[in-house]
This record gives structure tokens, sequence and C-alpha cells, in this order.
């Protein structure tokens, strides 16, 4: 039996308490600070709502509004870790959001792709955009082979590899893992580093979605769930890639200087075009020592907070996204995020050929009011170094964009 770096009380990290950071978009395909635009993201005010009106035509129809963005969206391909679970190890992760383009609250650098924006929820009366399926995303230049990612309602863009209904025999776990036989199944080698999704078992602690860190055989896996007891049952299983950390660095989703390659077939809302952008991952970085500690312990007092990089590797810039939540975070997993109860904030900085980013005060005002408006219970920070770029729409309709990111993160949780 494989054994992991795992004590059998460490929590679990599923698929769903992850999210990497929204990049807002800009006109060009490559990211430079002089071509730079701003084309929306979410926030709590329509854009419909809040725009400038323009001229409006006979018919009484506003003539500008095919020149203004009615979505933003944002594919993120991530080698994440946890700084507060290290034992989680690191792994792929990723995130496709379509949502309606919104204004931010908040603008450092008003009509410049770099700076800090954010954006304050309010769940009775302005709540975050819902997610949107607008086609299929394909992954290429990542280890294990190509990927299609699609809109699962209810659960976002997931990233299946396999699935089906089967016999799963379940053994109880030791060392922190447990071993999966799955009749019928054709697991390989690509798997590790992936996650096995399950239900149908009895016993709670061995339904969810768990790492997969070894491949034994076609049939059988090794899988991080120290709370597994030993079970016979029918379930339906789906293998998810992109879906978060694995323990023991078995898996490394980037070859190098390897270009991933992603491309959307447009579907649902057909608010973009079709695309295909490669982008070089960004390298391998450390947090310097403040850093560290800022990332887990996050003031909610409204001052500036300044992360950077030491050895940063290269890449074309640095990310920062900042979340907040006032929902009951007691007996949850340390990286799991509820659902806002009152308040939530967005908060997201970009900073181009530099390994430094400061969220200033104004900004980290936003989360100091929601806090004294309802009491932040955790706060996620993302540190992320990327390969940049972003594609807007050349049909003549409204020109939205897609913002793609491409690298290494670490994410800090900050329970208050």
């Amino acid at each position: 039996m494989l054994r992991l770096s795992l004590s059998h009380t460490a929590p679990v990290v599923s698929a769903t308490t992850l999210l990497a950071a929204v990049l807002v978009g800009c006109p060009a395909e490559t990211l430079t600070g002089d071509t730079a635009q701003d084309a929306g993201a979410p926030s709590s005010v329509s854009d419909a709502a809040d725009a400038p009106q323009g001229p409006r035509e006979a018919d009484g129809s506003d003539a500008s509004s095919a020149a203004r963005p009615t979505h933003t969206g944002l594919v993120s391909v991530q080698d994440i870790s946890i700084a507060n679970l290290p034992a989680a190890g690191h792994g792929l992760t990723v995130n496709v959001f379509f949502q309606a383009a919104r204004p931010p609250a908040f603008e450092e650098t008003p009509g410049d792709v770099t700076g800090c924006r954010a954006w304050t929820y309010d769940v009775a009366t302005a709540p975050p955009p819902a997610d949107e399926d607008h086609g299929a995303i394909a992954l290429a230049g990542v280890r294990g082979g190509p990927l299609t990612c699609r809109f699962a309602p209810g659960r976002g863009y997931v990233c299946p590899t396999a699935a089906g209904s089967a016999v799963i025999a379940l053994e109880a776990a030791s060392g922190g893992a447990a071993r999966v036989s799955v009749v019928g199944a054709s697991f390989t080698a690509a798997d590790v580093g992936r996650y096995l999704a399950v239900t149908g078992a009895t016993g709670a602690p061995n339904n969810g979605a768990f790492a997969i860190v070894a491949a034994p055989s076609s049939t059988e896996l090794v899988i991080g769930n120290p709370r597994a007891t030993a079970e016979t049952f029918t379930s339906t299983y789906t293998v998810l890639a992109g879906a978060g950390p694995v323990p023991n660095d078995v898996y490394e989703p980037f070859d190098g200087n390897t270009p991933v390659h992603v491309g959307l077939t447009p579907g649902g809302g057909h608010a973009f075009d079709a695309m295909d952008v490669a982008l070089a991952p960004g390298a391998a970085f450390e947090l310097d020592g403040p850093s560290r500690a800022k990332l887990v312990e996050v003031p909610v007092t409204g001052e500036s907070l300044t992360l950077a990089c030491e050895a940063c590797g290269k890449a074309d810039g640095t990310i920062v996204r900042l979340s907040t939540t006032d929902g009951d975070v007691a007996g949850l997993s340390p990286v799991a995020m509820p659902a806002p109860k009152r308040k939530s904030v967005e908060i997201q900085c970009v900073a181009l050929g530099t390994g430094t980013v400061t969220v200033p005060a104004a900004a980290m005002a936003l989360v100091r009011a929601a806090n004294d408006a309802s009491p932040i219970t955790r706060v996620r920070t993302a540190f992320m170094r990327d390969g940049l770029a972003v594609r807007s729409n050349e049909a003549v309709r409204a020109p939205n964009r897609i913002a793609l990111a491409v690298g290494r993160g670490v994410l800090g949780f900050t329970t208050r």
C-alpha cells in the first residue's frame, strides 16, 4: 500500500474548494501596458444599468450598445499549492468562468490592464453574477494528455476524462490513503494527479472527490481519503482532471516551457468567438518571508497589502486575487469557502514584468466595510505567476474578451 504524508485527521481537498484568480480583459491578444483597456469583470452593479447612456437610434435603441462588452471570460490553468496545507501537495487546477460583464466598485488604473480592481456583493440586493455556459474548452500541452472541459449546471466547468457506473470495492484507509477497485474501469498512469469523484456509498466519508496518487492497475486506484471505510457498493464515478493539488509530488502539470494551448469551441450562450491560444506557463517561484506570513493572515482593517516572490522565475506577470466570505466555516475544511450570508468582496490585481503586487488601501477599505457590516469568517488569497493573454471577439458584435492565465500559484486561507 502506498503511504501518503497525510495524517488520519488531515482534511481532504476536494475539487469544489479551489478557485483561481479572475483576470480582466484587454483588447490586445498579448498583455502590454500601453495597449490595455478594461473589459469589465464581475461586480454588484450591472453594466447595463450603470454604463453611460449613448446616442439613441430613431427607433429608440441604444446606438452604442454594440460597442460595449456583454460578457467577460477567464480560463485559468494553474499548478496550485496551498500555504496552509502543505501536505496537500500541488497540482493542476483548471478554472473557467464566463459571466455577465460588470464594472468594478474600485479601479486603481482606469483603462489599463495593470493595477487592482475590486467588487463588492450583497447577497440580498446585488449577488455575484452567475456562471454561464459558452462552449467547450480544450487544453493541450499539459502532462497526461489533452483535456476537454465543459459546463455542468450547478458545478461550473469541469474536465472529466472518464465516467461510468460500476461496482466499487473500497478498502479502509491506511496511512491517509485508500485502495479502490472499480469493475470494468480502464485507468492508466495518466490518471495519477487527477481526482476520483464517487457517489452512492453508504458511508458518508466514502463519497466525494479524492486525489488519485497511484494507479496500480487498469481497475485499481489509490486515493487520498484518510477517512475511508471498507465498503462494496454500486456507484457512479467520474475521473476529473484539473481539480486541485495532489499529495507527494506525484504529478507535474507542465513540461518545462512547453506551451499550453487553450481553445474554445463556442456553445451555450455563444457570447465568445472560437479561439486557440498558446502560452508558456509561468515558472516556479517562492514567496518571500513576509509574504508567506501575510498570505495566511490577511488583515481586514483596511491597510494596504503587499505580496512578493523571491527567485520569481520567468513569467509575463503576477496576479493576486483576494476573496472573502462571511459564511459559517465551523466544522468545514480549512480551505472551504462557504457561500456568503450577507457580504463578500473580490479583489484582483495584475502586475506585468514584476513579482511584487500591492493591493492599495482604497481596495482593502472595501474589505473593512464588508467586515463591519457582517464579520468576515475567511479570506482566500491567491498569488500567481503566469503566462498571460487576452482573446477578443472579431465578429461584428459585442467586443467580449477572454483572459487566459497559465502558470503556478499558491493559495492562502485566513480564518477569523
